[in-house]
């Protein structure tokens, strides 16, 4: 008498057995579908963000112009308090630039 001791798996488990696989990999891809989709909403929120960044590239363009007037005007109000203070430099204290010849032209009366 020849007895069969190998239990058969039940057919649930056997499907189970025989597409793990499968079934983590669909597991997986509706967690991926579920988190995008529901949870983030995915293409309106991509639309959402080129639309803040195009908004803060156009602020950053206007700024940046705007701060470069801002220095052009520092520049010239500079450079004018740099003419008033070389010519006081030059009247008060007869200096000199570098690389400049000082010439002293002196007038007499003789009559």
């Amino acid at each position: 008498m020849s007895i069969n001791l190998i239990k058969k798996p039940n057919s649930l488990f056997g499907f189970f057995y025989r597409h793990w696989i499968s079934i983590v990999l669909l597991v997986i891809l509706a967690t991926l579908i579920r988190q995008n989709f529901i949870i983030n909403t995915f293409p309106v929120d991509i639309h959402d963000q080129q639309t803040v960044l195009a908004e803060n590239i156009a602020i950053n363009q206007k700024l940046k112009q705007d701060n470069l007037q801002l220095q052009l005007e520092l520049d010239a109000k500079s450079d004018q308090k740099l003419e008033i203070l070389e010519s006081m430099a030059r009247q008060k204290f007869g200096l000199i630039k570098a690389g400049e010849k000082y010439y002293q032209i002196s007038i007499s009366d003789q009559d």
